[in-house]
């Protein structure tokens, strides 16, 4: 856990290898450093010399001075042994080394990979990597990755065995709203592996949900064990790859992974209490959720609808997917009665008939989530409603409109999170994807489950349920084992 701390929680941070030529990760990771606001001392470490974004570059850790904790080597493979016992004597307790060629490009490669990570251990250095795009830290303002990405600061851990795509998702999830306590690209496993990471993340008060991109576990068994018992307390939602035949055959030339059976992983990971993603849109949709909402007590779901196909499409997702679309109590209808128009459908889903009132749709959505009726409610379409005005003013008020309907869906996005709130129920919210700059405004977009399609929304929603379930299944099975009533 020291070394664990010295990875995302340094004090000082050597990159050895920062180079001056522009497009070298030498010169891109410590522009990240500096650009996420690390507070923390960055050394920089070139033999020849100069300065770099202001900063001089030492010749060697030695000549800089001071302990560091943290040292990224961006140097090629076969340079980054010969740095090691320089790092040692600098006190680093943890090497980065960015460079591929190691154990998933040859036999040569996987020999060199494990004399380093033999020298490193020798030396009381821990290795991340290598073949690896680096790390982010919430909590300690540090980008310390190769791609120019700008990680939104959120809750979510992320371990991911591929550099590309893990950092990429970092960047979809700062536009959509999703945030990020810790990441590593885990890259080969030569010595930390996700079983350590796990480790971490499960202590670590920054991290609410754990997320992780898998080609293959370098121990399975004790990885799953770990797992199981941190997914009573935190979730853990994983995309398996390489899987197929075709995709194990990519994930040993990708990272040296041993893939493994497709169906062998589902059983395992399932029993261990997994949320399994499937699709790479999932891993985030889920990740967000599971920090952003409750859970549901039940499977009961009232859908809100500005027009009625929308509706129908999403009562038949529910229902394919297990959740139950029951018919609206008396009470709530007679109140929605007071709230739309008399030729109103009186039935769930609700439609609000295309009100362009956005109050009355906040009302509404606060009768059908107050209701002991419903367990979740889906709430289509009110929630970034501005952008249907989307032409341009030609004098005829268009922009006074548009205005005055940005202002009534800024309202409802805030009786969203308020619901959220009081009533302990899961509001996830489907809106049309142009139309989600306008989140961006008004500091709700870290409060709010925002999906582009109904799709979306209802496997979130029937995950909610199923993790529900598990927990209460797994809580009542583990106070049995432990003697608790």
């Amino acid at each position: 856990m020291e070394h664990m701390k010295s990875l995302f929680e340094p004090e000082s941070v050597a990159v050895i290898g920062a180079s001056t030529s522009f497009g070298k990760w030498g010169y891109i990771i410590p522009h990240n450093i500096l650009r996420g606001g690390f507070k923390g001392k960055l050394i920089l470490v070139n033999p020849k010399g100069g300065t770099l974004h202001g900063l001089p570059l030492y010749r060697t850790l030695e000549e800089a001075g001071g302990k560091v904790d943290l040292a990224v080597i961006a140097l090629p493979a076969g340079q980054v042994e010969g740095v090691l016992e320089d790092c040692a004597r600098a006190g680093v307790r943890v090497v980065i080394p960015i460079a591929g060629g190691f154990s998933e490009a040859s036999l040569a490669g996987a020999e060199l990979e494990a004399r380093m990570a033999r020298k490193a251990r020798d030396l009381g250095m821990r290795v991340v990597g290598p073949n690896t795009m680096g790390i982010f830290s919430g909590p300690a303002s540090l980008c310390a990755l190769m791609p120019p990405v700008r990680p939104r600061p959120g809750h979510i851990a992320f371990a991911a065995q591929s550099g590309n795509l893990g950092t990429q998702m970092l960047g979809w999830g700062a536009y959509r709203g999703v945030g990020f306590s810790r990441f590593v690209c885990v890259g080969n496993q030569a010595d930390l592996d996700f079983l350590d990471y796990l480790d971490y993340f499960a202590e670590d008060s920054a991290t609410d949900v754990i997320l992780l991109y898998v080609e293959g576990f370098r121990r399975p068994r004790e990885t799953m064990e770990v797992v199981r018992r941190v997914s009573l307390r935190k979730p853990v939602v994983v995309y398996k790859a390489g899987g197929t035949k075709a995709g194990g055959r990519a994930a040993a030339s990708h990272s040296a992974a041993l893939a493994g059976s497709e169906e062998v992983f589902r059983g395992v990971a399932r029993q261990s209490g997994m949320i399994l993603a499937e699709t790479t849109e999932e891993m985030l949709d889920f990740s967000d959720a599971l920090v952003k909402l409750p859970l549901p007590k039940g499977r009961r779901v009232a859908i809100l609808t500005w027009g009625g196909g929308w509706g129908v499409v999403t009562a038949d997702l529910c229902e394919r997917n297990g959740l139950e679309v029951v018919p609206l109590p008396e009470e709530v209808r007679c109140g929605l009665d007071e709230i739309l128009p008399p030729y109103w459908s009186r039935g769930n889903p609700v439609d609000l008939v295309g009100l362009f009132d956005l109050q009355a749709h906040g009302q509404c959505l606060e009768l059908v989530a107050s209701s002991p009726a419903f367990d979740m409610v889906i709430a289509l379409g009110s929630v970034n409603a501005g952008g249907a005005f989307s032409i341009q003013d030609d004098g005829s008020g268009v922009e006074q409109r548009r205005k005055w309907v940005r202002e009534q869906a800024e309202s409802f996005r805030r009786r969203v999170v308020e619901l959220v709130e009081m009533t302990g129920k899961p509001i996830i919210t489907v809106g049309m994807p142009q139309r989600e700059e306008e989140l961006f405004g008004d500091g709700l977009v870290e409060r709010l489950c925002l999906y582009t399609s109904p799709e979306r929304a209802v496997k979130v929603a029937a995950m909610l349920a199923a993790r529900s379930e598990e927990l209460e299944k797994r809580m009542v099975h583990e106070g049995m084992r432990e003697g608790i009533p």
